[in-house]
């Protein structure tokens, strides 16, 4: 099928995810057509004619290793959609770090481990770019019914923090959306932890994006459905099992008064 052939609203609430590293993604895409599977922009322009409205790429690398990787990054700034970047599981060494990032095209930042050692690199960047540009970004673990707490260094570091609570200082601290990635259903495919998702929506003023364990089309409608504004998903796009206008079809096919 041509990929334009399954183009839809670019205001998609689906995120597809590209992991990268060294200017290449971690697994070649079996999506049919790609001359290089491995090629993130090439990659990012199938999921732009496919509908996509904005792509997550998330760089592997540190920051002192991520020279090819930004490079992609920057070639990708015309693609068509919104490039959400985070490096080195959300570390911003300092505020230039995140400058260069908008400086390469790219429309928000992801900030992790940083917002927490270092929330007022967060702050302002918020301040100076707008937070529309900044995306708070939280792994974490279920510590309790109904409690998770925020992990860094992409999660292998625990903190004592409440992540409900957190995510209510990093809207006040100045990030327009907020990105909890459940570590515990995480690589599953067995959907997103659903009572996080209901969690963080009934606790910030700000769109929260459903993160972590997508396998399934029926889960984009449950992330949708306990309260997320986008849901992010990897593995069922990045190996042609469904498309994002699949995906986005089905969500909006699926609700009420379609």
């Amino acid at each position: 099928m041509p990929a334009t052939s399954d183009r839809t609203r670019h205001d998609s609430p689906v995120v597809p995810t590209i992991d990268i590293a060294q200017g290449r993604t971690l697994e070649p895409s079996a999506i049919p057509g790609l001359l290089d599977p491995s090629d993130p922009v090439e990659l990012i322009q199938m999921y732009e004619q496919q509908g996509a409205g904005r792509v997550f790429v998330d760089v592997q690398e540190p920051w002192e290793r991520s020279a090819a990787s930004l490079a992609v990054v920057g070639r990708a700034r015309d693609s068509g959609v919104d490039l959400w970047v985070s490096v080195a599981n959300g570390v911003a060494r300092s505020f230039d770090d995140i400058g260069s990032l908008f400086a390469l095209g790219v429309d928000a930042v992801g900030i992790s481990t940083t917002s927490v050692e270092r929330p007022s690199i967060l702050h302002t960047a918020a301040e100076r770019f707008g937070g529309d540009r900044v995306l708070g970004v939280m792994n974490v673990r279920r510590s309790g019914e109904d409690r998770w707490e925020v992990a860094i260094e992409g999660g292998e570091t625990d903190t004592p923090l409440d992540a409900v609570m957190w995510a209510r200082m990093l809207t006040d601290l100045g990030a327009s959306r907020i990105l909890p990635n459940s570590l515990d259903q995480e690589g599953t495919g067995k959907g997103y932890d659903l009572a996080l998702v209901r969690a963080m929506a009934g606790a910030v003023p700000v769109p929260v994006v459903a993160s972590g364990g997508c396998g399934t089309l029926p889960h984009l409608l449950d992330g949708m459905r306990a309260g997320a504004s986008y849901v992010i998903t990897q593995k069922m796009l990045h190996d042609g099992s469904h498309s994002v206008g699949e995906a986005d079809r089905y969500i909006r096919e699926s609700r009420p008064g379609h």
